[in-house]
């Protein structure tokens, strides 16, 4: 056992080290906490619109791909008492939010948030996989470690830990050309209604609200921005729902509310698809919101 133990130790080691976000991110948590007054929470589409950079503010964008309501109370309850400066909590409300499948029993992304961060998002622990990133994920982080060694991670993060690189993202690839985009398909989340999903997911939006509240945190909920081919793909039913959730929180809570789809300031090269902003795009979404934040 011995050898196998020294395998896992050194992987384990190497996967602590990769340049991913969640550790850029971290890095620049732990060295600014005492000085950071912006948190960002939600899925892919929060994360790849806010790029602190741009914010007068200094913040911490903890938006992470699929990322649902539960985990960002999580973090929220956890992270923000560590920050005394936190002033502003960004909220996503976007058009998917409610009828996707909460996340809270993907336990790796408890190993990364625990490793990273010293938080439990997950319901379900884990002590043995809990305590290691490698072990928690082998295939995901397997495939890290292997763009690693052989040069194709394709990341240009800045020191907030946003993404500056687009050559991997599905409007380069198509060279931005506005025929190809026209004909590919539409990824879109939920691909069909899931209305038994949604009081969960609002209940956990209103244990995010509730908490701001209570710690009299500025809340801005955000709308990011996509691309008329997506609009054209929602299913009205389901942005209904999400439009009447909006309007019961707004009336019950003191929220800024940020929609981008509002402004026809976005064009295709500000994308990276059809429902995440590029490296420009972000640009003009976290300028806009920085006048929401004074």
């Amino acid at each position: 056992m011995i050898p196998v133990i020294i395998g896992y130790a050194i992987v384990e080691n190497y996967t602590r080290n990769l340049p991913l976000t969640p550790k850029i991110k971290s890095d620049f948590y732990k060295k600014n906490k005492d000085d950071i007054e912006v948190l960002v929470l939600g899925a892919s589409q929060s994360r790849d619109a806010v790029n602190p950079e741009f914010l007068s503010r200094k913040t911490l964008n903890l938006a992470f791909p699929d990322q649902d309501y539960y985990v960002s109370s999580k973090l929220l309850e956890q992270v923000s008492p560590t920050l005394p400066a936190l002033k502003t909590v960004i909220i996503p409300i976007t058009y998917g939010h409610f009828e996707t499948a909460p996340n809270q029993k993907e336990t790796w992304k408890n190993s990364m948030y625990r490793h990273y961060f010293g938080t439990t998002v997950s319901e379900e622990f884990t002590y043995f996989k809990d305590n290691f990133l490698y072990i928690s994920f082998p295939n995901y982080y397997s495939i890290k470690i292997s763009d690693h060694r052989n040069g194709r991670n394709k990341t240009d993060f800045n020191t907030y830990g946003y993404n500056l690189d687009v050559t991997t993202s599905h409007f380069n690839r198509l060279k931005y050309d506005s025929l190809a985009i026209k004909e590919s398909p539409v990824h879109i989340t939920p691909s069909q209604e899931s209305p038994r999903l949604v009081s969960e997911n609002a209940e956990k939006l209103e244990t995010i609200l509730a908490y701001c509240k209570k710690q009299n945190y500025q809340i801005i909920l955000i709308e990011t921005p996509t691309t008329d081919l997506f609009k054209q793909q929602r299913i009205p039913e389901v942005l209904y729902r999400k439009d009447s959730i909006l309007a019961t929180v707004k009336s019950n809570y003191n929220i800024d509310y940020m929609d981008a789809n509002l402004f026809n300031e976005y064009s295709l090269n500000d994308h990276r698809d059809n429902n995440h902003l590029s490296p420009q795009g972000a640009e003009k979404f976290t300028k806009r919101l920085d006048k929401i934040i004074h």
